[in-house]
């Protein structure tokens, strides 16, 4: 079966991020393809950059992890852009891309879910 998740939430603010996370893997464990697709703040999970407090989660290194899984992480381009995410700052196994990706990812898909605000 094929599942897309789509999370429009910044990765910090609530758990809506560790949800599509606990959720792809559980899937990939049961044998499912999952893509994840992050679009509007949600982009932020994938930065390379962030350095959380040892205390808390480390959510970019959870998302490569995922990736390296074999989840298909996709990235909203416009929404990377003017947070200020490029090319190099985005973790690996993550790509940019956009909509239409988004829109063919939702056809194709088996089963759908949106966490969002």
């Amino acid at each position: 079966m094929n599942i897309t998740i789509q999370v429009n939430v910044p990765p910090y603010t609530n758990e809506d991020m560790d949800t599509a996370m606990h959720l792809a893997d559980a899937c990939l464990k049961k044998g499912h393809k999952v893509s994840i697709f992050l679009f509007a703040d949600s982009v932020l999970a994938a930065n390379k950059q962030v350095k959380p407090m040892r205390i808390d989660r480390n959510i970019p290194v959870k998302i490569q992890e995922l990736a390296s899984k074999g989840v298909a992480m996709n990235i909203c381009g416009l929404c990377a852009e003017y947070r200020g995410l490029t090319q190099g700052t985005n973790v690996d196994g993550s790509v940019f891309s956009g909509v239409p990706e988004m829109a063919s990812l939702v056809f194709t898909s088996d089963r759908y879910v949106s966490l969002m605000p």
